[in-house]
């Protein structure tokens, strides 16, 4: 025993005592057992212990595991709930962009409807300006004819708007024209063979003059149903002269100038 025995406690003394002595039949059983018997103990005791090895081992892997599993659980839950707020604003921006794409297709509807109700009006238009081209005066149906080449031109989808802005174009020209002065260079045929370049002034589509200067001829131009007449004065060259170089400020001295119109 201890030379410190005294200093432990009394019932501590008495606890190893009972321990001691506890211990004393269960040493002098395994020290009968036979050597089979006590290396089965031994293997046993080996295994009892890898065992508690393992399951200790097992219950620390469990626990990491499911510290690991607990983070991903969250992980993904946070990420359930950022894909169900993407998936309401996607869902938002669809129902925005399909109001969108409906009402911009009713447009599309309303204005082809339009379009197609202009169909009739714009072919009478159309039949009706043609029917008066012969009765217009040289430059303004070279005018004329680039805007009608374009609806000629056109087809498919854009034939009615190119049509609408080719007839307004026409029309406008012919307005245009009609109010006011218009100085041009027209081909004539010449006095014996050949062409010449005659001088001309329209008063908008009411009559017109003209002046081949190199022959000294003149013409008072009218208006008729088949085209324009030229009817030859070649009394009226000083004066129709005088009257187109007033209006192209070849002279100084603006005058009064009589001449015969007839207006219909």
């Amino acid at each position: 025993m201890p030379k410190n025995i005294g200093s432990i406690p009394r019932r501590l003394q008495k606890l190893s005592f009972c321990v001691g002595l506890a211990a004393i039949p269960v040493w002098f059983a395994y020290a009968n057992l036979p050597s089979d018997s006590v290396s089965k103990v031994e293997q046993d005791t080996d295994r009892w212990i890898e065992l508690q090895s393992q399951i200790s081992k097992a219950r620390a892997e469990w626990r990491s595991e499911q510290t690991l599993l607990q983070s991903t659980i969250k992980l993904l839950e946070t990420e359930e709930s950022t894909l169900k707020g993407n998936l309401e604003a996607n869902q938002k921006a669809s129902d925005v962009y399909v109001g969108n794409r409906d009402r911009m297709k009713q447009s599309i509807d309303d204005k082809k409807a339009a379009l197609d109700a202009l169909v009739t009006p714009l072919a009478r238009i159309e039949t009706e300006l043609r029917s008066l081209m012969p009765r217009l005066p040289e430059p303004l149906l070279a005018e004329l004819k680039v805007h009608l080449d374009k609806i000629e031109n056109g087809d498919g989808e854009i034939a009615i708007p190119v049509r609408v802005q080719s007839l307004v174009a026409a029309l406008t020209a012919i307005d245009r024209f009609g109010n006011s002065l218009t100085a041009a260079r027209i081909t004539r045929p010449g006095p014996e063979s050949g062409e010449v370049s005659v001088r001309v002034l329209y008063w908008g589509l009411a009559c017109g003059y003209g002046v081949d200067e190199a022959n000294q001829r003149a013409w008072v131009i009218q208006p008729g149903s088949g085209g324009w007449d030229w009817q030859q004065r070649d009394d009226l060259f000083l004066q129709i002269s005088e009257m187109i170089g007033n209006y192209e400020n070849e002279s100084t001295d603006p005058q009064l100038i009589s001449l015969p119109a007839t207006l219909l």
